[in-house]
C-alpha cells in the first residue's frame, strides 16, 4: 500500500457535432491518491454520465414487422437497458462522493499528530516541544454520507460484496471519528497541560487501534469501488466505440481509463515492473491515439485542449521515471529521502508522489477543458 490516498473524480467529453463539454465531478472517481488513487476509487462517474449523454441521442423509428405492427418490445430494449445504466451510474456515484469526501479527510486528520508523536508504537511521552492534535474528520460530510451510504446500499442494483464493504467502511470510520473528536478537543484545549498527557497517552492506543481497523476496510471497499467502477465503464466503451466509433470521445475516455489502469499499480511503494510496462505500453498507445486522431481533426479539439495535451505527456514521463526506479533498483538519496512525505514527496523523481501528482494534474486538465452541459 502506498503511503498516501487522497481523491478525486472527475472526466469530460463531448458529443460529434458538438463542442459544448459535460462533466461531472465528484471529489474520487478518479482519485488522486492519498493511500492508492484511485483504487481509491475510480475513473469515472463523469466519464460514465458523459457516456449516457453521448449515447442517449434519438433512436429511429422501429421497423415494421411483416405483419405491419411495430417491433414495440425491441425499442422497449434500449430504454430499459438505459435505466438500468442509470440505476448503477447513481448508486456508484453516492458511494464514490462521499468516499472522496471522507477518506482524505480521515487520512489526513493524522498528518499533523504524526509530526511530533516520534514513535506511532509508543505514542505521546508527555515531553514533546510541538503539539498537535488529530484534525477532525470533515463533520459534514459525516453526517450526509451516513445517509447516502445508506441510500446506496438499499437501492437497486444491489452489489452483495460493495454493499458490505461500503457497511464496514463506514462502521470503522465512524467508530475511528469519535476517537479523533474526542483527541482533538483534548488537545485543541490544551488539556494535556492540566493533566500531564494521561487523557492523550490514553487516547493514543484507542486512536491507532481503529485507525489500522479503518485503513483496511477503507482499502477493501476501495478496491470493490474499482472493480465496479470498472465494469460499467468497460461497458459503457464499448457501447460509446459501437456507436460512434474510434472518435474523440471515445479515444479521450480509453486513454483516461488507461491512465487509471497504470496509476493503480505504480503509485505503490512496490510493484512487478514487467506488469508496469505493459500498462505503460497501453497507456501510450491509447494517448498517442488520442492525440494523433485530435491533430488530424483540430475542429473537434476542444478549448484548453493544449492544456490536455501538456499533462498527458507529463503523466507519461512521471510514469516512465517511476517503472525505471522500481525497474533499475534505483535507491532514494538522503535528499530524496528528507522529501518523501505527504506534501513534497512529488519533488522527488521515479517517486509515487511524483506520479500521483501527474496523475491528478491529468484529470483536472480534462475537468477543465470546459463545463458546459451538452
Amino acid at each position: 500500500m502506498s503511503p498516501a490516498r487522497q481523491a478525486i473524480a472527475g472526466g469530460v467529453g463531448w458529443c460529434p457535432g458538438s463542442f459544448s463539454l459535460q462533466w461531472n465531478r465528484t471529489s474520487t472517481l478518479m482519485r488522486i491518491t492519498h493511500i492508492k488513487p484511485l483504487s481509491a476509487a475510480t475513473l469515472a462517474l463523469a466519464l460514465t454520465a458523459l457516456l449516457a449523454a453521448c449515447s442517449n441521442k434519438e433512436a429511429p423509428a422501429p421497423a415494421a414487422t411483416a405483419a405491419g405492427t411495430t417491433a414495440a418490445a425491441s425499442a422497449k430494449a434500449p430504454a430499459a437497458e438505459s435505466d438500468a445504466d442509470q440505476a448503477t451510474s447513481q448508486k456508484l456515484g453516492l458511494y464514490i462522493e462521499c468516499f472522496n469526501r471522507l477518506d482524505s479527510s480521515a487520512h489526513e486528520s493524522f498528518t499533523r499528530y504524526d509530526v511530533w508523536v516520534k514513535d506511532m508504537k509508543v505514542g505521546p511521552v508527555g515531553n514533546e516541544p510541538i503539539v498537535y492534535g488529530p484534525s477532525q474528520i470533515d463533520p459534514a460530510a459525516m453526517v450526509s454520507c451516513k445517509k447516502d451510504f445508506a441510500q446506496a446500499a438499499s437501492q437497486a442494483p444491489a452489489m452483495a460484496a460493495l454493499d458490505a464493504d461500503g457497511k464496514v467502511y463506514f462502521q470503522t470510520l465512524d467508530a475511528l471519528n469519535t476517537v479523533v473528536q474526542d483527541a482533538f478537543t483534548y488537545y485543541d484545549r490544551g488539556n494535556y497541560k492540566d493533566d500531564a498527557f494521561a487523557k492523550g497517552k490514553q487516547l493514543h492506543p484507542q486512536l491507532m487501534e481503529r485507525k489500522q481497523a479503518f485503513e483496511a476496510a477503507s482499502e477493501k471497499f476501495s478496491d470493490e469501488l474499482d472493480v465496479q467502477n470498472d465494469h460499467m465503464l468497460e461497458a459503457r466503451m464499448q457501447k460509446l466505440e459501437k456507436e460512434q466509433g474510434r472518435t474523440l470521445p471515445y479515444l479521450q475516455m480509453a486513454s483516461m481509463f488507461r491512465a487509471k489502469q497504470l496509476i493503480g499499480v505504480v503509485q505503490a511503494d512496490t510493484f512487478d515492473a514487467a506488469k508496469a510496462a505493459e500498462r505503460q505500453d497501453a497507456y501510450e498507445k491509447s494517448a498517442d491515439e488520442l492525440l494523433a486522431y485530435a491533430t488530424a481533426h483540430k475542429d473537434e479539439a476542444p478549448m484548453f485542449w493544449s492544456g490536455y495535451v501538456s499533462a498527458t505527456e507529463t503523466y507519461r514521463k512521471a510514469t516512465k521515471e517511476r517503472i525505471r526506479r522500481i525497474r533499475d533498483n534505483v535507491a532514494y538519496t538522503e535528499g530524496d529521502k528528507m522529501m518523501l512525505k505527504p506534501g513534497s514527496d512529488w519533488m522527488v523523481e521515479g517517486s509515487p508522489g511524483s506520479a500521483t501528482k501527474a496523475y491528478n494534474g491529468l484529470v483536472e486538465a480534462g475537468n477543465s477543458l470546459h463545463g458546459m452541459r451538452h
